[in-house]
């Protein structure tokens, strides 16, 4: 179901990438690793064992894939620690917070950085820290040239809690802005003794010891490779055609998602499943999911979760709450809107998606094929599973999340108006993008019983998908 409400957000597989990218390196203190060798290496000061590192780059994983909070990781490093036994300075609740932000914030800052290569021009932005900092405030609004070296040590984020951000800028909006280049800020260095080792470094004022680098896919590795000796098999992150999911209901997860995609991918689907994933990871479509309380514009439940909603979806100066919630909550399923880069899907606090039934599944296709033939189509994809499945909400859960991705690909490929062919289902009938929504499902699921209803609409998704892909384009 599509909404007219507007969203602004931006994408991110680089975040996840980039720390996955990294080898776990064990050491004593944090600045054993330093600068740049933080872009390829994942570390928490103290930590030396290398299943205690493992544990905390699972959490740490999931937490970005997942847009866990705070709240939550807080739990899991307590879980954590009292099961290695670790002894850790500081007290548990500020060191789980510096853990979690620190690799939250560079992660989405490297994302950044190569998102922005598309822009002439970076503008510095000064974040609202609790504290804010006199020079990065005095930064606030330098444009320079992407090129210009200033960037190679004061690229966000600068320091222990610095949330300021840096805005890409095209020629052609600076000219249209009014907009000029500034002068490079030119504030001097400053000596930093590393206390464990007597070493001194030079640092630009400004900035904390360690945080003078971009953090891109550059490499330390002579200095990781002396750390990182008698390691165990370091934690792999498994491979994602989802990237991210957020949800609110414990069955309802990223890696759900993909166990269910991989399944399908084991059958004729393959292909659909590729270019499904494929598709996902060029617009970064995020999915959401929520349970009907918490879909309801007004209610409560909704309210709850805005905050943990808004740090996943990282909307502007749109209201957060119109991204996740509406009006006629109690009868809809899902929503999105052409202004998204997300969709919207209600389960049930009991929806698990290791109860989805993937033949159930497969078989609906053929299913809505025979009710059509018999003259009496069913209203849509999701009521049949539903209402006919043994999976029923657990698998009408996956089917509405392909209908509203269904919408997506539709808008990316250019919202064009649906064929004149009569589609599987009464809701497919009622507009253009119901009609792509509804037959996007169907051929994601099964394409071949797709064909044998219409070979002409299995055909058509077969190009329109290639069309959304080939529209990708990285937000700034």
């Amino acid at each position: 179901m599509p909404s007219n409400v507007r969203y602004g957000s931006l994408p991110f597989n680089e975040q996840i990438s980039f720390f996955r990218n990294k080898l776990n390196v064990p050491t004593e203190s944090w600045t054993d690793l330093w600068r740049h060798g933080h872009n390829s290496g994942f570390s928490v000061a103290g930590a030396m064992k290398d299943d205690l590192l493992n544990d905390f780059r699972r959490a740490v994983d999931g937490a970005i894939a997942d847009g866990k909070s705070l709240t939550w990781f807080k739990k899991e490093f307590n879980t954590i620690v009292d099961k290695h036994g670790w002894a850790h300075t500081g007290k548990a609740s500020w060191r789980s917070k510096v853990i979690f932000d620190t690799n939250m914030r560079q992660s989405y800052n490297a994302g950044r950085y190569e998102q922005l290569q598309q822009f002439e021009y970076w503008r510095y932005a000064h974040g609202d820290s609790r504290y804010p900092r006199e020079l990065h405030l005095k930064w606030h609004d330098t444009i320079l040239p992407k090129s210009d070296p200033w960037w190679q040590t004061h690229f966000a984020s600068n320091g222990w809690g610095c949330k300021c951000r840096i805005y890409g800028i095209g020629q052609l909006e600076l000219e249209r802005r009014g907009l000029s280049i500034t002068s490079r800020p030119n504030d001097g260095m400053r000596d930093w003794e590393d206390k464990a080792t007597g070493e001194v470094h030079q640092i630009p004022k400004g900035i904390d010891p360690g945080f003078d680098y971009i953090p891109k896919r550059s490499t330390n590795q002579v200095k990781q490779q002396q750390l990182a000796t008698q390691k165990s098999p370091v934690y792999q992150a498994p491979e994602r055609l989802v990237p991210t999911a957020f949800s609110t209901v414990n069955g309802v997860n990223v890696d759900g998602l993909n166990q269910v995609l991989s399944a399908i991918s084991k059958t004729s689907s393959a292909p659909q499943v590729a270019k499904l994933g494929e598709f996902l990871k060029r617009h970064d479509i995020r999915s959401v999911f929520v349970k009907q309380a918490e879909m309801g514009l007004y209610n409560k439940g909704a309210k709850d979760i805005e905050q943990a909603v808004l740090g996943y979806l990282k909307p502007s100066e749109f209201s957060t709450r119109y991204l996740y919630a509406i009006r006629g909550y109690k009868k809809t399923r899902g929503f999105t809107s052409k202004r998204f880069e997300h969709v919207v899907v209600k389960v049930a606090s009991s929806t698990k998606l290791t109860k989805v039934d993937i033949n159930e599944v497969r078989q609906l296709v053929a299913l809505a094929h025979e009710f059509y033939k018999r003259g009496k189509p069913e209203f849509s994809m999701s009521h049949i599973v539903r209402t006919y499945g043994e999976s029923r909400d657990h698998s009408g859960a996956l089917v509405t999340w392909l209908h509203e991705l269904g919408h997506q690909v539709h808008y990316k490929a250019g919202g064009g108006a649906a064929p004149q062919i009569q589609g599987l289902t009464r809701y497919g009938g009622t507009n253009s993008a119901e009609w792509h929504a509804e037959h996007f499902a169907a051929w994601v699921l099964n394409r071949n019983a797709l064909a044998e209803f219409n070979a002409d609409i299995a055909n058509y998704f077969d190009k329109l998908i290639e069309q959304a892909i080939a529209n990708g384009v990285s937000n700034g």
